[in-house]
């Protein structure tokens, strides 16, 4: 056995560790090299026994490793050569041929003949630092999602106040509701309304306080229904006063929570209900005056009417004239009856108008009406004032005309009156008899009869037209736009 083999039998149950052990001597020639140190490096004992190990790993000649090894020869304490500066102090091979990371202690050992060999004990921390370095990757990882998290929840919780601010500025009163119809949150101004804090409302369910049991049936009835939004005015009592309330109400997360804004309209409703009673009032005055206007043209044709009696024997034109004025008064003084007896003070019924001006001036001709036949077709047309006065007198001057002149002998004879809506907007007045009809060439303009004026200057005030058919008995027909103030009935 020569020197170097007995330097190292004393090291031989170091094969059996699963970790690389080497021991030099202090002119750095290998005494012991073991089994798991061959294995990873590919170098037998019997390659590198007795040689210097600078001649394998030249590296180890280097000041930085030779100072450290002199300190160990000369029985210092261990020194250790970290993976994280020195991961490969010998170098090692993994199974797929990559570098192992190591960690390095080095002792000292007694020699047999005085002073001190190194003992390099090499464990493999490849593993160890790949989970290390996965551990890092994680943790920085965590850390980072940590930080996201963080900032995401500031940015969230910022976002919060300022939604906060926001609706604890809105001058109503909010509030969030779940599905079970209890508070999730409140704005400030409904904790002021009720002097209660936020606290108070979390978690409560609705119609707690006892001051609201309309908004309470609102939501039920709102949660339980397929809307996404919804509104309804109700009743709240605060400090034992009633105030009115507009609540808009809208759906989120799918249904299952709701945000509720409730705006005091106290003062609108009282406001409102105080124009409907000012409303009121004056429909009873206009109503009033038209009655009184009614009576007033009554008593100036009951006036014309007895002048023209007390003149029947006396002037027969004079009479006829006062009983033309008088069929004129009158069919003005139906118009403000028909207001006076209308819902509405700003529209007349024409059918109902026209209908009761006709048969009037029928059954007050005397005998005539026996022969006569009315037609009156009219559709659902609602007049104003100013429409309804002109088409009235056209049409008392066109049917006074008809029972004084179309039908002599005591003749039969029919009057028919028909009121439409035509293309372009306009409406359709036709008053036609099948009497005697007009003499040939008659023109209406230059008519020296006070009642074709008449008509021809009320024409020209609705801006209409007027055509005359006098080929089978007489037709007027006679046409004027529609206008903002005439109403059509559906």
């Amino acid at each position: 056995m020569n020197s170097i083999e007995k330097s190292g039998e004393n090291f031989t149950i170091l094969d059996r560790i699963p970790i690389g052990i080497c021991v030099l001597r202090e002119d750095l020639v290998v005494i012991y090299w073991n089994s798991c140190l061959a294995k990873w490096t590919k170098i037998t004992k019997q390659e590198i026994l007795g040689t210097k190990i600078t001649t394998y790993f030249p590296h180890l000649g280097q000041p930085k490793y030779a100072n450290r090894l002199q300190k160990i020869f000369a029985g210092k304490s261990s020194t250790i050569f970290s993976s994280q500066l020195h991961k490969h102090l010998i170098p090692a091979y993994l199974p797929n041929g990559k570098l192992r990371v190591e960690h390095t202690t080095v002792t000292a050992e007694p020699a047999p003949d005085g002073g001190y060999y190194a003992l390099l004990s090499i464990q493999d921390v490849t593993k160890l630092t790949q989970r290390v370095q996965d551990y890092r990757k994680m943790r920085d990882k965590t850390l980072g999602e940590i930080q996201e998290r963080q900032q995401a929840e500031a940015a969230l919780q910022q976002t919060n106040d300022q939604l906060q601010a926001v609706l604890d500025a809105v001058p109503g009163l909010v509030s969030w509701i779940n599905s079970d119809l209890k508070y999730i949150g409140v704005n400030q101004h409904l904790c002021t309304t009720f002097n209660q804090p936020q606290e108070t409302f979390i978690g409560q369910e609705l119609g707690f306080l006892k001051s609201s049991f309309d908004f309470a049936d609102f939501m039920r009835s709102f949660m339980c229904s397929s809307q996404e939004f919804a509104r309804r005015v109700i009743d709240t009592t605060i400090n034992e006063t009633t105030r009115n309330y507009l609540i808009a109400a809208q759906k989120y997360q799918q249904g299952q929570a709701a945000v509720a804004v409730g705006i005091d309209i106290t003062e609108q409703k009282q406001a409102e209900q105080q124009l409907k009673a000012s409303l009121r009032e004056k429909e009873v005055l206009l109503k009033e005056i038209h009655h009184r206007v009614k009576n007033n043209l009554q008593v100036i044709s009951s006036l014309l009417k007895l002048q023209s009696e007390y003149m029947r024997d006396k002037e027969g034109e004079i009479v006829s004239l006062l009983s033309d004025s008088y069929n004129r008064v009158r069919s003005m003084a139906l118009i403000h009856e028909k207001l006076y007896q209308s819902q509405g003070l700003d529209r007349i019924d024409a059918a109902d108008y026209i209908k009761s001006l006709a048969h009037n001036l029928v059954s007050s001709s005397g005998q005539v009406s026996e022969r006569i036949d009315l037609d009156i077709q009219i559709e659902p047309i609602f007049f104003d004032l100013d429409t309804a006065i002109p088409c009235g007198l056209i049409i008392n001057e066109l049917i006074c005309n008809a029972l004084k002149y179309a039908f002599p002998d005591r003749a039969l004879g029919k009057i028919a009156i028909k009121l439409a809506v035509v293309k372009n907007q306009l409406i359709l007045l036709e008053v036609a008899d099948n009497g005697i009809g007009l003499p040939a060439n008659f023109d209406i303009e230059g008519s020296e009869t006070l009642g074709l004026q008449l008509v021809n200057n009320l024409i020209d005030q609705l801006e209409g037209n007027i055509e005359i058919d006098s080929q089978s008995g007489i037709l007027f027909r006679i046409t004027f736009p529609q206008k903002s103030n005439v109403f059509f009935s559906s």
